[in-house]
């Protein structure tokens, strides 16, 4: 069922012009409950490049939108309550002729598409590229996993990056925990974050403005510390 991607020459470069922003984003997964009922999904490149989605939008705020095709309806209306003609339509998972009949209706609210050339499924690979190549004529745009996680990184304003929200989420991502399980008052280390997810963490915050170093991250490993040496409320 899980087929090699294609490689970046197969596919048509998408003449859309317009720039992915965090800000704007709205991550549309269709079919995840379908792909996670297959027994080779988990340890698919598809399953990896999901999750890697996921984790960045939860990282960054951004919402997401679980479309499954056999219940339509849900997906639907929680995406027309979060999409609107300024937003940005990330697609990525399972593409059948009913999602791209869906695909048509998108287009109405917002010309602002872009489609995870890596991490959607469709029969196979010959239809994959040309799918991607079909609406790259559409001015669809299209990119892959990687590009699409470091353009919403870098355009993710400091705002939020520096908020006691951003922070919270962006240690979430880095300890593959959900935010809510974090306990403000207990030393971040104890759920595993290492000198490696620190660095990370700090380079984060000192390019959107925060004066940090490692020692004082250090000296600051939990929440509570770490929100009150960055005087953050």
């Amino acid at each position: 069922m899980f087929y090699l991607f294609p490689k970046k020459i197969q596919l048509q470069a998408s003449q859309a012009k317009w720039s992915l922003q965090s800000a704007k984003a709205v991550l549309l997964i269709v079919g995840l409950a379908h792909l996670k009922s297959q027994t080779d999904f988990t340890d698919s490149v598809l399953a990896q490049h999901l999750l890697q989605l996921i984790k960045k939008a939860k990282a960054l705020d951004i919402p997401i939108v679980d479309l499954d095709m056999h219940q339509p309806q849900h997906g639907m209306l929680h995406l027309g309550q979060k999409l609107g003609r300024d937003s940005q339509l990330v697609v990525a998972g399972m593409v059948d002729s009913q999602f791209k009949q869906i695909m048509k209706y998108m287009s109405s609210v917002t010309q602002n598409i872009c489609v995870i050339n890596d991490a959607i499924l469709l029969q196979n690979l010959d239809q994959h590229i040309q799918w991607i190549n079909t609406i790259a004529a559409q001015n669809i745009q299209h990119s892959n996993t990687q590009n699409v996680t470091r353009l919403w990184a870098l355009s993710a304003p400091s705002e939020l990056i520096l908020s006691s929200k951003g922070i919270l989420l962006a240690i979430a991502e880095q300890l593959d925990m959900d935010a809510l399980e974090i306990d403000p008052e207990v030393d971040l280390r104890e759920y595993g974050l290492d000198s490696v997810a620190m660095v990370s963490l700090i380079g984060l915050w000192r390019a959107n403005g925060a004066d940090i170093t490692y020692e004082n991250f250090w000296e600051n490993n939990s929440l509570v510390k770490l929100f009150h040496f960055l005087k953050i409320s």
